[in-house]
């Protein structure tokens, strides 16, 4: 992490949904903006114009003050369903407002909304002019307590917000007080700034072999989108399990990522899970994610590792779907013995989800000289595939012990990728020291929160949240994957017998129910080619038995 200062590296996310590519997205519904399927012209007549800011005198600001990385500026706007855009007639009858805003020079630009309240059979979307980025539809189900909402990027210095509804249905309080403007720090293909394949060349990328025997843990890693007033930060956490396994979404990062964003902030973050590479080289395509928007503070500690553990726990303000196929981690809380071996996994830089291994045993420290022993010292180790550490935007995210449980979270240090740095040593806050040591209230510490009927338990194992999905299934194979046209099917001991397919989205949405007959021999086929591109569940059965499968469509 090369932090002889504090990194809390950031970037702004790139494609979100390509609508003509990857189906990645905000917690949205099905559908999309009845002006693409009704071909209805692009919406030119209102384009609200953004001054940018000065970029000479930001970069100057950026120079004086590096840490934290800031990439985008909350340009003030006032921005009104009742009082912008404006409103058409589709030919099938829906009631269409948009609005366009552009903010000239922007690498990229994302809504921030200080009123929200969406009806039932209301939809609204976003999307850039090219209409090749969009997301949504954004729904009633995206409402929260306090009528807050944000988008995530859509690149370029343009965008559309339209929203749809049908004749009867009241039109939404909605309200735009802040356009995020980008002006450095969005991913490239050239890999000149961080983001997607922005880390060092030492990271090691989760599914490689490193990652075998953590494929559990690395399902509770998130990359989070902080909002810190009028900037945008990025930070890694990870979803941690309670006493009563009921999978209640808790997120746990750093207090030194969220101890100055304010209650509207936090309802505005973006958790962004299953951003990762699928093997073990880096991915040449961005890979496909899920995110939520929206969390609220529980408890905190430690005034950014100064004086304590470092901690900064929040409650997703949504539910996450069971296709999400996340998990809550195990903890432990002792202190002895020291864990001989273990790993963190990180999103650093904003890049695909990375692991990086211990063969040391911990060792208990204080943070940057400080007098209290509050964390966790590592040092990191070799592997086949690289020297994995930690750097700006692995902040908060979690490190785990030979048990595969979470013991502490990220403050800082001084590995990176360089060769005098590999071995340097990072601090975690002790998940020991959160749970009742960094003060005597409930929003000081983790206790009363994920030991909620005080069982006094020091560890705690973790709880999965998923798809069944066998580990083996050797009576079939399913290939290729990714697939384009044909998805394969071949079985042994099933040769002739009928099979039944079912595939549906990550949302649950059945998009297809067949019974197949072989092809030729035990080869069967699915014929893709109607399907959007994305990520899906197949499920297969010969009457006997199951397995259930993720596929990817490209």
């Amino acid at each position: 992490m090369n932090l002889r200062f504090r990194l809390i590296f950031v970037l702004m996310p790139f494609f979100i949904l390509a609508f003509t590519g990857k189906l990645s997205a905000q917690l949205c519904q099905q559908g999309i903006p009845r002006s693409f399927s009704l071909a209805m012209a692009s919406d030119t007549t209102d384009v609200v114009i953004i001054a940018p800011p000065s970029t000479g005198m930001v970069l100057r600001e950026d120079e004086q003050n590096p840490i934290p990385y800031r990439f985008a500026l909350n340009l003030p706007v006032d921005l009104g369903i009742g009082s912008s855009g404006h409103w058409s007639k589709a030919s099938d009858g829906t009631n269409v407002w948009r609005l366009s805003v552009k903010s000239p020079g922007a690498l990229a630009l994302s809504l921030y909304f200080d009123r929200f309240v969406m009806h039932e059979g209301g939809k609204l979307f976003v999307y850039n002019p090219q209409r090749t980025q969009m997301i949504g539809a954004f729904t009633s189900l995206n409402n929260n307590n306090l009528s807050t909402f944000a988008t995530a990027l859509i690149r370029g210095d343009q965008l559309t917000i339209e929203y749809n509804a049908p004749d009867g249905v009241p039109a939404p309080e909605m309200h735009i007080a802040e356009v995020a403007y980008a002006y450095r720090g969005i991913s490239d293909y050239s890999r000149q700034n961080a983001g997607f394949n922005g880390s060092g060349p030492c990271e090691v990328n989760v599914n490689c072999t490193e990652g075998e025997n953590w494929q559990q843990q690395k399902r509770s890693v998130t990359r989070i989108q902080i909002k810190r007033g009028g900037q945008n930060l990025w930070c890694t956490g990870s979803l941690v399990n309670n006493t009563l396994n009921d999978g209640k979404p808790y997120v746990i990062t750093a207090d030194h990522c969220g101890n100055l964003s304010s209650a509207a902030d936090i309802s505005q973050w973006i958790f962004y899970f299953n951003y990762e590479g699928q093997d073990c080289p880096d991915p040449t395509k961005e890979p496909v994610f899920r995110s939520i928007t929206g969390a609220s503070l529980i408890a905190h500690g430690g005034n950014g590792g100064d004086n304590g553990s470092d901690f900064f726990l929040v409650l997703l303000k949504s539910a996450i779907p069971d296709s999400f196929n996340v998990y809550f981690n195990g903890w432990s809380r002792e202190t002895s013995p020291l864990s001989p071996s273990g790993v963190g996994i990180h999103h650093p830089q904003g890049d695909v989800k990375k692991i990086s291994t211990y063969t040391k045993k911990l060792t208990q420290s204080s943070w940057a000289g400080g007098a209290v022993i509050s964390h966790w010292q590592v040092q990191w180790s070799g592997t086949p595939n690289g020297h994995g550490t930690t750097e700006g935007g692995s902040s908060g995210s979690p490190l785990f012990d030979s048990e595969g449980r979470l013991v502490g979270t990220l403050t800082g240090g001084q590995s990176s990728c360089d060769s005098i740095d590999l071995e340097s040593p990072d601090y975690y806050g002790q998940f020991a020291y959160d749970w009742d040591k960094n003060g005597n209230d409930s929003i000081n510490v983790l206790k009363y929160w994920l030991d909620p009927t005080n069982l006094g338990v020091m560890t705690l194992n973790g709880w999965s949240m998923s798809v069944t999905e066998p580990i083996q299934a050797d009576w079939i194979k399913i290939y290729p994957n990714p697939a384009t046209d044909l998805l394969y099917l071949r079985t042994s001991g099933s040769a002739g017998k009928q099979l039944q397919v079912m595939v549906s989205d990550l949302w649950g949405k059945m998009v297809l129910k067949s019974e197949l007959s072989p092809v030729h021999g035990p080869e069967y086929q699915v014929n893709l080619n109607a399907f959007s591109t994305g990520m899906y569940l197949v499920t297969v059965t010969d009457g006997e038995r199951q397995v259930v499968r993720k596929i990817i469509k490209q």
